[in-house]
């Protein structure tokens, strides 16, 4: 099955989009798919009139684009429902997740694992914040396992790794080279770079030599996701109750003994330079007629999950007008 319909998007009349990848959205024909697989997901994983809920109704009031039409253009039809339920899950699970001290974070992300397989399914227990996201997450390993696709198993398996890892070291790095490793993996990389290739019909593993070229572009397009992430959304965390500040921003202001304003700066350059890297390497890479198909489409993917998620960083009210504690308590 094919994806949606997506447009090319103008992005010249938003000043703080600073990327020169393209951006497309198919929220046209998607919307339908989209709002329904979010009404579920946040139905099953929130409680009316909690803070996680109206965190999860305020992630999706962006008037420039929708994260998913902007973000995955390219899954089949079929399977965008999915890579709707998932991503928005993990959005749901690091909103409460990060409210909670370290230590009980860590229980609730293993409580939540027990989802992914059969021998647990009679435990009830619900951990003191996994709630509705258990129940949630094992429905979805059951609907994905019933289907006659072996690659299901293994995108789950690459879930269960990545809730393991998630928020899983409790220092302050002191350096942005050593940041960057533990960002890629709070922000459930690797799972993305599955889901991605899963929703597109891409091989979750391509031959040895190309799967070493998409890997080396996968760590470019991580970079960029996960420091422009941290850019756009430096003025809410940075007044989030919490015992744990993860953001390149305060790493780099650590490591440089700058004010944040100038460390923010200097992070929009590094993020410029990665994108350089990885616009040179996709150039190599279009320019070699000896690679597949499958590689350069999933090279294409990635550039256009990077551009769509930047440009909803760039425009998101729940980076530039964060929602106050007010606002979550009324």
């Amino acid at each position: 099955m094919a994806p949606f319909a997506s447009q090319i998007i103008d992005t010249t009349s938003v000043p703080t989009y600073f990327s020169s990848f393209p951006v497309k959205n198919s929220q046209l024909e998607a919307l339908q798919t989209i709002e329904d697989a979010l009404r579920v997901t946040i139905q099953s994983c929130t409680v009316p009139g909690t803070r996680e809920r109206k965190k999860a109704e305020y992630r999706h009031t962006n008037p420039a684009g929708h994260l998913f039409g902007l973000c995955f253009s390219t899954a089949e039809k079929d399977r965008l429902k999915y890579v709707v339920q998932f991503i928005e899950f993990l959005c749901i699970v690091d909103d409460v997740m990060e409210d909670l001290p370290f230590g009980e974070a860590c229980i609730e992300h293993a409580i939540l694992r027990q989802a992914l397989y059969k021998k647990y399914d009679g435990d009830q227990y619900a951990g003191l914040a996994a709630g509705g996201m258990k129940t949630f997450l094992r429905e979805m390993r059951i609907d994905l396992l019933g289907q006659d696709d072996p690659n299901n198993k293994a995108l789950l398996k690459t879930l269960d790794i990545s809730l393991h890892n998630r928020d899983s070291v409790d220092i302050e790095f002191k350096s942005l080279e050593r940041y960057i490793p533990y960002r890629k993996t709070n922000f459930d990389y690797d799972f993305v770079c599955q889901l991605i290739r899963w929703s597109s019909t891409i091989p979750l593993q391509l031959a040895e030599q190309e799967e070493k070229i998409a890997r080396k572009y996968e760590n470019s397009i991580g970079i960029i996701v996960g420091l422009s992430n941290d850019y756009f959304s430096w003025e809410m965390e940075r007044k989030q109750p919490t015992d744990r500040i993860r953001n390149a921003v305060a790493v780099l202001m650590k490591e440089y003994n700058l004010p944040d304003k100038q460390a923010r700066s200097m992070l929009k350059g590094i993020i410029v330079d990665e994108e350089e890297k990885a616009r040179r390497l996709r150039t190599d890479i279009d320019a070699n007629e000896t690679l597949s198909n499958d590689l350069k489409n999933y090279v294409v993917a990635l550039e256009l999950f990077a551009a769509g998620y930047s440009f909803w960083c760039a425009t998101s009210p729940r980076y530039h007008r964060p929602q106050t504690e007010e606002d979550l308590a009324n």
